[in-house]
């Protein structure tokens, strides 16, 4: 009973997340979850790609402004009914089991890891931590961040100015080589 649709680059989709049913699933693309305080203050809760799984019972009832999914790329994301997907079915099939641990395992990890991003107390910490977690450790080339500079700003909840001048010192330190959203990281 799942269905599925296609989103175009920078499409607004699900505006109240709180308030669906339906846990989605990215197929293919990457989708931002974004919270909107009653400041007005934007900030990114989740960066979900490929196999990542947002929506019906994982926001809070309060304390949130906001919140909605953005397409970040071109995406793909089929819906099921929340529901439907934390009972398995009358076979009670391993299959089901499996992707349940899946789903909800992959969430909390990547919650887990925005929380130590956050929990950093400088900048500098935050940003490399973020390296850490967003770019492959293993590999020494130029990678492209799943985010622009402003987003990667609003995920670490920071002043983007104040973001940019740490970057130009970790370049200037040697520890990154950086143009816009293209990151090499020499060393963490």
């Amino acid at each position: 009973m799942a269905h599925t649709h296609k989103y175009s680059k920078g499409e607004m989709f699900l505006r109240h997340l709180r308030d669906t049913n339906e846990t989605a699933i990215v197929l293919d693309g990457t989708v931002l979850l974004v919270n909107v305080n009653s400041d007005g203050q934007k900030s990114i809760l989740d960066i979900c790609r490929e196999g990542d799984a947002f929506g019906g019972g994982i926001f809070p009832e309060r304390g949130l402004g906001a919140c909605y999914a953005v397409a970040k790329t071109d995406c793909l994301i089929t819906y099921v009914d929340y529901g439907r997907l934390i009972h398995c079915c009358e076979n009670s099939c391993d299959k089901h089991a499996d992707l349940i641990d899946y789903l909800l395992g992959t969430a909390a990890r990547r919650s887990v890891a925005h929380i130590d991003i956050l929990s950093r107390r400088t900048i500098r910490e935050k940003l490399l931590t973020a390296f850490d977690y967003l770019l492959d450790p293993d590999d020494s080339s130029e990678q492209v961040l799943p985010l622009s500079l402003s987003e990667l700003a609003d995920y670490l909840c920071c002043d983007r100015s104040a973001m940019m001048r740490e970057l130009k010192k970790l370049n200037t330190d040697g520890m990154i080589v950086s143009h816009g959203n293209k990151i090499t990281v020499i060393c963490l």
